[in-house]
């Protein structure tokens, strides 16, 4: 049979939908087509895979039994497959790198000027996702590393420390910090202040939000969510805009703001900080551009906060 997968697909439509013409109407073909491509396969293997006079309409003994043999064939050869192009993969100089969506406005391009710089004639292919989403796809060796916030909590994971980065505020006038004469960047914080102003909030999969939540829980502080984001740059706009306050990474922090909307606060290290990490698989080999890869990328250097530019 020169196509186990689409008969593979024809006959659990049929099982799934009840009957040949509901599974046509699904498959988004014609009924006759169907039965006439399900008759000659039935014809070729001299077994009948249905049985037609049940309702809703069911697989013989041996339309089961090979139901659940092509099946098997069909993991096996994509398995194979994915085999024989991770073992083409592992033959060349590219690297496969996902950044979390909130932040990878800023690291990509220092990323990818460090790597290449070195390396001109390797390549390197960008995944823009959010931190639990990469998570799976590092899990699943969908790409090869993970630049990413701490903490990390599967095992299988290791990482590289790729600095520690101060956090920054920047609140409105819904906060009890905010003082319209405070015009340069303020390092008084108290953290009961913010409860219950409003914030713009990163989206639930973003790995610094994660961070930040783990930092309000742990002083038992309630915000009001007014608005969700997905990347870290635009809730800082809209922060300095003065629309609400946020938590900011100092690689998006500036000593440039309007105090009338909004003041800024440097947190202390002590008291909240932004770590990032090169995840990688604990158990997989790394190949010679992975090496080269976790040799070459500095960010505590490179990510200075753009107040300090």
């Amino acid at each position: 049979m020169d196509n186990r997968s689409l008969l593979l697909t024809y006959l659990k439509a049929i099982i799934s939908s009840g009957s040949i013409t509901a599974a046509a109407q699904k498959l988004y073909i014609s009924q006759p087509y169907l039965s006439r491509y399900i008759h000659e396969a039935e014809d070729e293997l001299g077994a009948q895979l249905l049985d037609r006079k049940q309702r809703p309409i069911a697989l013989t003994d041996i339309g089961a039994k090979f139901l659940q043999g092509i099946e098997t064939l069909d993991s096996d050869y994509n398995q194979l497959l994915s085999q024989i192009t991770e073992m083409t993969y592992q033959q060349t100089s590219h690297i496969r790198l996902g950044i979390n969506q909130s932040i990878s406005t800023e690291i990509a391009p220092v990323v990818a000027r460090q790597y290449l710089t070195k390396y001109p004639q390797n390549h390197i292919s960008f995944e823009e996702l959010p931190s639990r989403d990469l998570e799976k796809q590092l899990l699943d060796q969908e790409i090869d590393f993970h630049i990413r916030m701490l903490p990390i909590f599967p095992n299988q994971i290791s990482y590289q420390p790729l600095g520690q980065f101060a956090v920054y505020l920047v609140i409105n006038h819904s906060s009890a910090l905010f003082d319209p004469h405070h015009t340069t960047i303020q390092t008084d914080f108290d953290p009961a202040k913010i409860a219950n102003a409003d914030f713009i909030t990163l989206h639930a999969g973003s790995g610094f939000m994660r961070l930040i939540e783990l930092f309000l829980t742990s002083n038992r502080l309630k915000i009001k969510r007014r608005f969700e984001m997905r990347y870290i740059e635009t809730a800082v706009r809209m922060a300095y805009a003065g629309l609400g306050c946020t938590f900011v990474p100092s690689f998006f922090a500036s000593a440039r703001f309007d105090a009338t909307r909004c003041n800024v606060y440097k947190l202390p290290l002590d008291t909240l900080s932004a770590s990032l990490a090169l995840a990688y698989l604990r158990d997989r080999p790394l190949t010679q551009a992975m090496r080269e890869f976790m040799h070459v990328i500095d960010l505590t250097t490179a990510l200075k906060p753009e107040c300090q530019r």
